[in-house]
């Protein structure tokens, strides 16, 4: 196909144009089709005729890639371009949506009441994507029927994927693919939970920890999408809630009040802490929140400024830096360390955060001021449940 070939997609009568043709594909071939409904589904097969002559019609999964990108190409919403890609492993090897800064975005999760519907609730997610050139943001209103989906709370966000806990109910949901993944009941009420890759993958790992200022004892959780139930141990406690936690080359890392820093190593299922108790970063922080970047461990210490330190591992302790170098940080249930390079360079040195007036602020460590986002974020997000940071998809 010629890459002047004119692509018309037209959702509602479910139709595909190429070239004011409707079409579908056999054997390779351009043949006239009526509408999409016309088309083989979940590998069956249908007989179509094209010039007389009885021809196999292939699957809508079997699309060739031009006529994928063609339809793509139509459009408009990298979301629905996400999406697309998602539908089946072929639909995938279509051109990749352009995400050109590479930043995570904002999700809004709402919950909608309707009173005048018998108290029906309504979930829905609200996107808040900064495009190349301007600011535009898509809700995606999603009703679910699972009770387990109402009343949710997000434990950790990575990979375009959410980890969503109620009760003791814990599942992953992908609000791009609207896919979820069950996990085991839990067996302990933990204070922060974190996952190590793709729910998709076979190497993922999901981690939830215990510890509080009461007890002698943590209790550390963990299990991977198909098993039947959680792995719980129990190590010796320090009487210190845990603030955060990360993952990163197989290890878990917990932060802890004053900062310390335990590890629990997934080929051994083992714990340990590494730093001495009695040098911790003192200080009465009102949140302390650990950032993996590029294999390095971050703990950024609220208060009514910033303060960023970074693991030594030669001496094993914390060591305060004052720049950031060419990344900027987003601090969420999940946060994120990104390059701060090219069109993103204005970052550089930021730490991006959710305010408590639906908006999003920044705090630059150049200056040591805090900002109202008027650039990549400028959205005033009222009456969401939950702010977060979310990737998008791997592209």
């Amino acid at each position: 196909m010629s890459n002047e070939a004119v692509c018309e997609v037209n959702i509602r009568e479910r139709k595909l144009m190429v070239n004011g043709q409707n079409i579908c594909c056999a054997e390779g071939k351009q043949m006239e089709r009526r509408t999409w409904s016309d088309l083989p589904v979940n590998g069956q097969k249908r007989i179509c005729y094209s010039e007389g002559k009885q021809i196999e019609c292939r699957p809508w999964s079997e699309l060739p890639v031009d006529i994928l990108n063609l339809i793509i190409g139509q459009l408009p919403m990298i979301i629905d371009q996400i999406r697309f890609r998602l539908v089946c492993q072929n639909w995938h090897l279509a051109k990749k949506p352009q995400d050109e800064r590479g930043v995570p975005w904002l999700l809004g999760h709402f919950w909608y009441v309707d009173h005048n519907n018998g108290g029906a609730m309504t979930q829905y997610w609200s996107f808040h994507i900064p495009s190349p050139d301007t600011q535009f943001h898509i809700t995606k209103n999603i009703v679910k029927e699972e009770q387990e989906f109402f009343g949710v709370g997000i434990c950790a966000s990575r990979y375009g994927w959410l980890l969503l806990q109620q009760s003791q109910k814990a599942f992953f949901y992908s609000p791009f693919s609207l896919k979820s993944i069950k996990l085991p009941n839990m067996e302990i009420t933990f204070n922060r939970a974190t996952f190590s890759s793709s729910p998709t993958s076979p190497e993922c790992i999901c981690f939830a920890i215990q510890s509080s200022k009461i007890s002698d004892e943590i209790l550390i959780s963990s299990c991977s999408p198909g098993d039947l139930e959680w792995c719980t141990i129990a190590v010796d406690g320090f009487k210190k809630a845990v603030e955060d936690v990360v993952y990163s080359k197989g290890i878990f890392y917990c932060v802890f009040s004053g900062g310390i820093l335990g590890a629990f190593y997934v080929a051994g299922f083992d714990w340990s802490v590494l730093n001495d108790m009695q040098q911790t970063i003192g200080h009465s922080w009102s949140r302390l929140q650990l950032v993996e970047s590029n294999g390095e461990l971050l703990l950024v210490c609220r208060s009514e400024n910033f303060h960023v330190f970074k693991f030594d591992w030669s001496e094993m302790r914390w060591k305060v830096i004052h720049k950031l170098g060419n990344q900027a940080l987003f601090l969420g249930c999940t946060s994120f360390a990104v390059a701060a390079e090219g069109k993103t360079s204005a970052l550089a040195d930021r730490i991006y955060y959710h305010g408590d007036r639906d908006r999003c602020y920044f705090y630059c460590l150049n200056t040591n001021k805090k900002y109202t986002c008027e650039d990549f974020y400028p959205w005033v997000v009222h009456d969401a449940i939950e702010r977060i940071w979310i990737e998008p998809p791997s592209f």
